[in-house]
């Protein structure tokens, strides 16, 4: 299997410039393909990866959830900061929290929110024209002020609970739990790009952040007994739309009992699991989709016909609030989301563990148990053995997907959210806050370039891919 000799300590990551050079991740690998085929070796520090960008091989991945479970490199990291979060389980555990987390995704909860959606766009909106209402100012801040855009809607979502990020253009006033989850945020992101022991150490010594956590658990704890002084009568109703609500009537009865219980028995959550699911909310729901909000920005901003389009599509709905059906029906704007995300996917990729040998069935790689194997997004969406028709992969243009009849195109898209039992439980309700975000801005104000100093092409590697740099400006309608 081809790789890269590695380096002491660092591995890959080097000399290829990850480190040092802040060379994103998603070019990286499209680099590394072209180089050394569809499958490689890649030394993440002292952590071998096997990357995979064969469309086919990635299917049997996913295909096959017995032997390819979610990646014990992220496990590691992600329980530094959160070990209850489904989204860093395995076995029986993951079970027991899947059967409580995934029904509050389905389609009629999530699309009861989609006024609260609109709610909090208009208030962005409302920020724009009291404080930013010149057409030739350039907006240096956009991705600032879609992070705290969505995190008021997720507030109102999950939590109903409003956490003030839209209340003010000045954030000198922002609020005791926003600002804690500003640091449990960075803090988080800087933690994944150290070794595990320097890391656990970074943690314990870092006042600033235990004293973050220790804001963040007391405003959980804050919602939790609200939510428990609720009568039965009550709580039972807003079970139907309300995350929070459900979420509190998933604990356990008796904890002490329950503990007593091996892992394949136990019944609900305990009370810090169901904190570890409630941050895990705000983390996970946050920040890929603030992203995919940014890269919309910018791209309606650099592709004017594309905007026009899209504008175009809602004439007929004018300034009114559009239904959850009425979003489903707009046939351009989703072809604009799906290709963003086959464009640039707001997340690098996904990693999965083997639990046990298999070989790869279209390349014929054999792989052991324990192997970790990365699927980059990117490399797949760039990949003309999987694209049809004649537009260029490397420009943006949602028409490919009202004219494309390959297959593979549609499930090549929508590996933005992964796949198999470890993809994102919570996609279709990001899709829906996408469509309905972007649906509210088209319908009041178009983006402009602002020029190639400040509005230049490019990657920037977080905890998502961000545009490397973003100025727009905005004009009302």
């Amino acid at each position: 299997m081809p790789v890269l000799p590695p380096q002491f300590l660092f591995g890959n990551m080097l000399q290829t410039g990850i480190v040092g050079r802040q060379i994103p991740m998603n070019i990286l690998f499209l680099q590394l393909k072209d180089k050394l085929g569809d499958v490689f070796q890649f030394w993440f520090g002292p952590m071998r990866l096997i990357v995979v960008s064969r469309l086919e091989d990635v299917q049997h991945i996913f295909a096959h959830r017995h032997l390819y479970d979610q990646g014990d490199m992220f496990i590691n990291i992600l329980n530094l900061v959160n070990p209850n979060a489904i989204i860093g389980l395995k076995g029986p555990k993951f079970k027991r929290h899947t059967t409580i987390i995934s029904p509050l995704f389905r389609r009629a909860k999530i699309s009861a929110h989609a006024d609260t959606i609109i709610d909090c766009t208009d208030k962005l909106l409302n920020r724009w024209r009291n404080y930013n209402n010149n057409p030739t100012d350039i907006h240096l801040n956009l991705i600032e002020q879609s992070q705290q855009l969505l995190l008021t809607i997720l507030g109102f979502v999950a939590f109903d609970y409003d956490l003030q990020t839209l209340d003010e253009e000045d954030r000198s006033n922002e609020n005791e739990l926003t600002h804690a989850l500003c640091i449990n945020f960075k803090t988080s992101i800087f933690v994944a790009r150290l070794p595990m022991f320097i890391a656990r150490i970074y943690l314990v010594l870092n006042y600033e952040y235990r004293q973050a956590r220790m804001t963040i658990d007391r405003y959980l704890q804050q919602m939790i007994d609200q939510e428990l002084r609720e009568t039965a009568v009550t709580r039972t109703q807003r079970r139907k739309t309300s995350l929070i609500a459900s979420l509190v009537a998933s604990l356990q009865e008796d904890e002490l009992f329950e503990a007593t219980k091996s892992e394949e028995h136990k019944k609900g959550l305990s009370q810090i699991e169901v904190m570890g699911e409630m941050l895990a909310l705000l983390s996970a729901g946050y920040s890929p989709t603030s992203a995919a909000l940014v890269w919309f920005m910018h791209l309606m901003s650099k592709y004017p016909q594309v905007q026009s389009k899209l504008k175009n599509e809602l004439v007929e709905y004018n300034l009114q609030r559009l239904s959850v059906e009425q979003i489903d029906s707009l046939t351009y704007l989703d072809c604009v989301i799906r290709e963003l995300f086959r464009f640039v996917p707001p997340i690098v990729g996904t990693l999965r563990t083997l639990t046990a040998d298999d070989r790869l069935s279209a390349t014929g790689v054999q792989l052991s148990k324990g192997d970790q194997v990365f699927i980059p997004f990117y490399n797949l969406g760039r990949d003309s053995r999987y694209w049809s028709g004649s537009f260029d992969l490397d420009q943006f243009h949602p028409e490919r997907f009202l004219i494309e009849s390959n297959m593979n195109s549609n499930k090549t898209a929508s590996i933005a959210f992964g796949g198999g039992h470890r993809q994102c439980i919570g996609q279709d309700f990001a899709r829906l806050e996408l469509k309905a975000i972007c649906v509210r801005l088209m319908q009041h104000m178009s983006f402009g370039d602002g020029g190639p100093d400040v509005n230049e092409s490019g990657y920037k590697q977080t905890d998502t891919i961000l545009p490397k740099h973003i100025g727009c400006t905005i004009k009302f309608d």
